[in-house]
């Protein structure tokens, strides 16, 4: 069986041949169709993350997985033929975290796949049948893979972080996988919702979803929102680079008593506000990791309700995955990259 392998932190990935999932009770065995490419997959496979040390190479990448299923155990459970995405937190079901349903905190995964564990990179999958979503029939294969961790992960940031309701001022930091959804959600919600971007490339391809996007780099950018908020700053900021400076700058932006919402990090960056914001302003500084089974559920349901677009940027087969790591690298990505692994499009 076809898989694109880390064999090296570093190096380029390499194609191997794995063994095929036999089916077990409780499982179903999907045939991979489409892989979204994240910036994570990316810091996995030059060891960049928290667990990299520990992690056993060669390694399959891969969490934003879209499949069919192919058969289950129990027979029946979900019917051959179904397109299905991937949550990719295994929970142990036992922690306390996962006790309050918070299963994205699980401190003990049985897997995290694409990460700890095996992910999408690869032809055929066996997944626990409660770790599965079907997919509705308006949304092609193409799409629905980034709607795991791209959309999910901006849903959770912007409606259940960020608490973004109707009439909210929010202000989106880096328009990227996750940014240029997390806008998109908030226009959803009904927010005033303005993204901000380095790149002309990425205020471009908002523009054109017809949503408010400018430079971050403009130095009248800054002056402009603070006007449009009567001077007192935004409600809500959600920072989804995670550089020490773009959370300055959502300290910078946010109102007394609003928050920031942080999606982006690095095992090596630290975040920080001063101690009279946070204390006397009450500036909340939240984080945000992926989502809830039940929030991708609703999540999902913006984009076959036509409120969310998934933006891909481009469509690539499995053996090309070093190509869109390349092209992620460079900056040259808004949206996702999705890897095409049966040959859909």
């Amino acid at each position: 069986m076809r898989a694109m392998a880390i064999t090296e932190y570093g190096a380029p990935l390499e194609r191997i041949e794995v063994p095929e999932p036999q089916l077990r009770s409780g499982h179903a065995l999907i045939e991979v169709l489409t892989c979204g490419v994240c910036f994570s997959d990316v810091k996995t496979a030059h060891g960049q993350m928290p667990f990299s040390k520990e992690l056993k190479l060669p390694h399959l990448p891969g969490h934003e997985i879209c499949g069919q299923v192919l058969d289950t155990d129990p027979p029946g459970a979900l019917e051959p033929g179904t397109n299905v995405v991937v949550y990719h937190v295994w929970p142990c079901q036992g922690c306390s975290r996962c006790r309050a349903g918070e299963d994205n905190l699980c401190v003990n995964p049985q897997a995290w796949v694409g990460f700890t564990h095996s992910g999408g990179f690869q032809d055929r999958l066996l997944v626990p049948l409660d770790r599965i979503v079907a997919v509705p029939e308006s949304i092609d294969a193409i799409r629905a893979a980034p709607m795991t961790c791209a959309l999910g992960t901006a849903y959770r940031a912007t409606v259940t972080r960020g608490g973004v309701t109707a009439g909210s001022r929010i202000v989106v930091i880096g328009l990227g996988g996750v940014g240029i959804h997390v806008l998109q959600i908030a226009r959803a919600a009904g927010a005033l919702a303005v993204g901000l971007d380095t790149s002309q490339q990425a205020v471009n391809v908002a523009r054109g979803l017809g949503l408010d996007a400018r430079r971050a780099d403009d130095p009248d950018t800054h002056g402009q929102l603070v006007a449009e908020s009567g001077g007192e700053g935004v409600d809500v900021v959600i920072d989804t680079v995670g550089y020490e400076y773009t959370v300055q700058q959502a300290n910078r932006l946010v109102r007394p008593g609003g928050r920031i919402v942080a999606v982006g990090y690095s095992p090596t960056i630290n975040f920080s506000l001063p101690s009279p914001r946070f204390v006397l302003e009450e500036i909340q500084l939240l984080g945000s990791r992926y989502v809830r089974l039940d929030e991708l559920e609703r999540a999902i349901m913006l984009v076959a309700d036509g409120r969310v677009e998934i933006v891909v940027d481009s469509v690539k087969p499995l053996e090309a995955a070093n190509e869109a790591f390349d092209s992620l690298e460079a900056g040259d990505v808004v949206g996702r990259v999705v890897l095409d692994v049966r040959g859909v499009s």
